[in-house]
């Protein structure tokens, strides 16, 4: 996946019911950046708790010039989305 290929204000996408197959993908979030070149950071607008959130770049399955598609599902990536901001150890 070329990382340079995801950009601020980019819609993102969890799975929906319809799995890889294309079905019903549930809008996410919005990309406000990539951070180290691992992170995709959301907007805060999009959070429910008013916060920034975190999801690794190795959860994107696609991107096209509107927007990134994730391997998980809304349910599997709210519960794994990073509270705070990632540090390389």
């Amino acid at each position: 996946m070329d990382i340079s290929k995801v950009y601020a204000d980019l819609a993102v996408y969890a799975e929906g019911p319809g799995g890889l197959e294309g079905a019903s993908d549930v809008h996410f979030g919005t990309v406000e950046q990539v951070e180290a070149g691992k992170y995709i950071k959301l907007k805060k607008l999009d959070s429910p708790d008013g916060r920034s959130h975190w999801l690794p770049i190795s959860w994107v399955r696609a991107v096209d010039e509107s927007a990134v598609f994730l391997n998980k599902t809304a349910d599997e990536a709210l519960a794994g989305l990073i509270n705070e901001a990632p540090t390389e150890g």
